[in-house]
């Protein structure tokens, strides 16, 4: 009897984004071993193993491949992006996106919290400078105490929460409908649905987008919104490029209305060179990678042997 097979065809980008690795596989091969593992990176060879396999490890998978996957069980991406997997559900067909990015995503927003707060990201800027104390030191503040509102308060969104708290950050959660409480929330912290995000945005320090990329959350932080931010606080997108007016955002980086952004996702990317938003003071790009590291694929790989051990098939 053949064993099942597997395909990989997760490769590493030539823009540095990670992928599988040998010893990536070898986990697999050790803790699933009753599986054929085996990778592909070029189209054509992943094409033609399609039909015979029962599981795929895949950046992306198109609606034009559906019909060759007849009998996958379990096709998996590492993005957190939903609009990476174009392939309808079916019964016995588990559809698995990455959910493993919330802490490296976490560390990147609290660094980018504190690069702005301490004045490093300040200092940065003038290092030409000769000793720019007072330019430095004038943004300066305690990240304690602050008040960090959260838009799109799923696994990511609490992940930041949670690494949030010992620094004694108040949160407020945005969600359109789970508003549990985590259970590392005290009482200056809140859930809140979209009827509660003006109130939120008008007393907030900073302003954290993690939504996806869909009609319903395009332009949520839009001109009217963004202007009810104070002068002090910072906005950061990590979630998906959609959810922010860049202009109205602009409009207000240079006018001196917000105090900064972190921006690390946008509408077209990669983000092109003349784009507006380039031209903006208090202002850090980043190239969609605040959820990368060196253990991505090593995350990666557990989420897909928990997968495989709910088939009954790994260790």
């Amino acid at each position: 009897m053949s064993r099942p097979l597997g395909i990989v065809n997760v490769p590493i980008g030539k823009d540095g984004t990670p992928g599988v690795e040998p010893r990536h596989l070898d986990v697999l091969r050790r803790e699933a071993p009753s599986w054929e593992w085996r990778e592909v990176t070029e189209k054509e060879a992943f094409r033609a193993l399609l039909p015979d396999a029962d599981v795929a490890l895949v950046w992306r998978f198109p609606r034009s491949l559906a019909d060759q996957a007849g009998k996958l069980r379990l096709l998996s991406t590492p993005s957190a992006g939903h609009d990476w997997i174009q392939m309808p559900p079916r019964p016995g067909l588990t559809i698995a996106h990455g959910a493993f990015h919330g802490e490296l995503m976490a560390e990147s927003v609290l660094g980018a919290m504190l690069a702005f707060t301490r004045g490093i990201k300040e200092a940065i800027d003038r290092k030409d400078e000769p000793w720019p104390r007072a330019e430095v030191t004038a943004g300066m503040r305690p990240i304690r105490g602050s008040h960090a509102v959260i838009l799109g308060f799923g696994h990511v969104g609490k992940w930041i929460g949670r690494l949030l708290k010992p620094f004694g950050v108040a949160v407020t959660g945005v969600n359109r409908s789970n508003l549990e409480r985590p259970d590392y929330f005290e009482a200056t912290d809140s859930v809140v649905d979209m009827n509660g995000l003006d109130d939120a945005l008008a007393r907030a320090d900073h302003v954290i987008s993690v939504l996806p990329g869909s009609a319903d959350t395009d332009r949520i932080l839009d001109e009217r919104r963004l202007g009810l931010l104070g002068p002090n606080a910072y906005v950061y997108n990590v979630g998906r490029g959609n959810a922010i007016d860049l202009d109205a955002l602009a409009a207000l980086l240079h006018g001196g209305k917000i105090a900064g952004a972190f921006l690390d996702v946008f509408p077209v990317e990669p983000l092109p060179d003349d784009a507006p938003i380039r031209k903006c003071p208090n202002l850090v790009i980043m190239p969609h990678v605040t959820a990368f590291g060196p253990n991505y694929i090593d995350l990666y790989i557990g989420e897909v042997l928990e997968h495989l051990k709910k088939l009954g098939q790994a260790r």
